[in-house]
């Protein structure tokens, strides 16, 4: 199994300073890449030049989600994904907005798990991965919601092969 390699680089491609030009995107779209040289999977939803979620292996697991409601300034945060068939919900923090974007984003590592934690890349880890995947690829448009305030990504994930990529590079 592949270790994860550095959290910086899940950070970095959330700024979109990988290989995907924002600007080529002018509605929502679904991008898969293998960043290279560190071969690091990063999933990706940009909807009008702006990043709206991404899931990338570097370090550890990062999840980044612009955040639908209002946030606090600091502190833990709780996010909902849903589809028309289940429903995750994911305990993370916010990340204050950069200077490409107005939107504070929802942030977690490790699907919750702490470092130290002798479960963190395990079977019930692995499961938990491939659930928070099956939402993205099965049951169509996907809610995000958090303080009643929500919002839809359209279509669910529908890069090609972008799973087999994400395992062949992460884990």
């Amino acid at each position: 199994m592949k270790r994860l390699l550095t959290a910086s680089v899940a950070v970095a491609a959330f700024g979109c300073t990988g290989a995907i030009s924002t600007s080529a995107v002018a509605e929502g779209a679904w991008k898969f890449e293998v960043e290279q040289p560190r071969e690091q999977p990063i999933l990706r939803y940009i909807e009008n030049d702006k990043l709206v979620f991404l899931v990338g292996c570097g370090h550890a697991v990062g999840l980044h989600i612009k955040y639908p409601a209002m946030p606090k300034k600091k502190g833990k945060a709780t996010i909902t994904l849903a589809n028309s068939k289940t429903s995750m919900k994911f305990v993370g923090e916010f990340e204050p907005p950069d200077d490409k974007d107005d939107a504070t984003t929802f942030l977690q590592w490790d699907l919750g798990y702490r470092r130290q934690d002798p479960k963190l890349y395990g079977k019930a880890w692995e499961r938990k991965l491939e659930s928070l995947f099956d939402l993205l690829t099965d049951g169509g448009p996907i809610t995000v919601s958090a303080k009643g305030r929500s919002y839809q990504i359209p279509a669910a994930v529908t890069v090609g092969d972008w799973r087999k990529g994400w395992h062949e590079h992460c884990l």
